[in-house]
């Protein structure tokens, strides 16, 4: 079986961004950062009358004190790290706020905030919250993925970092901070040799054996058939565009034919168009399971269409990850012009609602990930109740805990779609590419294609059943 031959390939993929930092240092200044009125800032050692606990690296830290208490209250701005927040991921320091400066009752929290746009107009508004202990004195490491928010745009022209803080009572002062770093996300580490230990049994699979032209198997039925006219996007779509290549692999074709914008969209499952009896549906279930598609997207280099190796639930935008979710293990959208190229990244993602309030993406800008799209590739997804881990050639590139739906009705998807760009918003599609028209791309790109060469689901069992 096709399974045996599970992909060995190591390349050495974009996770492993290096340790490359950049740290605001308050040994000798403060590094313009900006107090806030009321707020008094200033740099304090220990001889100074710092406590031992809030000095982590050096001799100094930032001491903010703020006659303030019990509302919304900004005490420190820092405006100049513009382009080292486009340039890093990871925003990390250390809080210190002792215990006699905190109300006695209630609750209190430290707020990070990040903001940013362009001109006057402001793309993005995100906030990190530290909940304080009123019951000791403590210390707070804090370790903020901001690129991870899909609100994120690290195209912006200006960002501004905040530090705010917020109680139910008392002035909460004076807080310090120390070791200010902007970095990269660190590489992970581990391999997917943890499906070999016996433990694991494959469940379902679909090595796509079949005569030349044949259709794929019934399970992949024609999804998104939402509108009666067979249409979702800006594509038809049609089931004559998957076929078998008579050599193990399923082909997916996108074209322009007699004025109709032709894709392929299988899905297992799909609430309403699909009885539930003829459903296949995944979750995690109560040990895990692993999800493992083998892909090659060579061919794939149609300007304003994307491919997509996805799950779907029944009900996945409730904003509650226990009633399901969307979970994007792989979005390839080749795009490229004189300034920039999508052609060597792809996107993953977890949706909990359609405003992308409820969405999280890997530790990487727009979520993207580099690989080679010349050669095949294995994408697999590891997912327990309270973990998602995706992998590339059977190397990890994001540890996921937000958003993990633990329920069963999650159907497999191999979907292309196709969408125009807008004429009145530069030619941007809804990835804020400017794309063009599917119809206007040359020879060179159309049709385009993808190879599947199999879809593997595996299950963890219970120790009682492996020995």
């Amino acid at each position: 079986m096709k399974y045996i031959h599970r992909t060995i390939y190591l390349t050495l993929i974009n996770i492993l961004w290096g340790s490359y930092i950049w740290a605001g240092s308050l040994e000798s200044s403060t590094e313009g950062w900006l107090a806030v009125s009321p707020v008094k800032m200033q740099r304090v050692t220990h001889a100074e009358g710092a406590p031992v606990a809030a000095v982590t690296e050096g001799e100094a830290c930032l001491e903010l004190r703020s006659p303030t208490g019990g509302t919304w209250e900004t005490l420190v701005v820092q405006r100049g790290w513009t382009e080292k927040i486009k340039q890093f991921e990871v925003l990390s320091f250390d809080l210190f706020v002792p215990q006699n400066a905190l109300p006695a009752e209630g609750w209190a929290k430290i707020i990070v905030r990040l903001y940013g746009g362009s001109g006057a107009d402001v793309q993005f508004d995100l906030h990190k919250e530290i909940v304080l202990d009123l019951k000791q004195n403590k210390s707070y490491p804090v370790e903020w993925s901001y690129v991870t928010h899909s609100a994120f745009n690290p195209d912006c022209d200006w960002a501004h970092l905040e530090i705010v803080k917020i109680a139910s009572d008392g002035e909460m002062s004076p807080i310090y901070i120390d070791h200010i770093e902007l970095k990269q996300a660190p590489a992970l580490e581990g391999d997917d040799a943890f499906l070999s230990d016996g433990s694991w049994k494959l469940i379902w699979e679909d090595d796509f054996v079949g005569d030349k032209g044949g259709e794929p198997p019934a399970h992949w039925a024609l999804g998104a058939q939402w509108n009666d006219d067979g249409t979702w996007r800006d594509a038809t779509l049609s089931r004559e565009e998957a076929y078998l290549d008579g050599e193990g692999h399923l082909v997916l074709r996108t074209r322009y034919v007699d004025g109709k914008r032709l894709a392929p969209y299988l899905v297992t499952s799909e609430d309403g168009t699909i009885p539930d009896e003829k459903s296949i549906t995944f979750g995690p279930g109560e040990h895990g399971i692993f999800i493992e598609w083998r892909v090659n997207v060579s061919e794939f280099k149609a300007h304003a269409a994307w491919f997509a190796l996805w799950l779907y639930s029944i009900t996945p935008y409730k904003e509650d990850a226990s009633l399901g979710s969307e979970i994007d293990v792989m979005e390839y959208v080749p795009f490229q012009n004189e300034t920039r190229s999508l052609m060597d990244k792809f996107n993953a993602a977890i949706h909990i609602s359609v405003d992308g309030k409820g969405s999280v993406g890997p530790v990487s800008r727009y979520g993207h990930t580099k690989f080679d799209s010349s050669q095949w590739h294995t994408w697999g997804l590891h997912w327990t109740r309270d973990l998602q881990v995706f992998y590339l050639d059977g190397r990890p590139y994001w540890e996921n805990t937000l958003h993990v739906s633990p329920t069963e009705d999650h159907g497999l998807r191999m979907t292309i779609e196709i969408a125009n760009g807008d004429p009145q918003d530069g030619e941007r599609n809804l990835w804020g590419h400017p794309v063009g028209k599917f119809e206007d791309n040359p020879p060179s790109r159309l049709p385009s294609f993808v190879y599947v060469d199999y879809v593997r689901v595996f299950k963890k069992m219970p120790a009682a059943q492996t020995k």
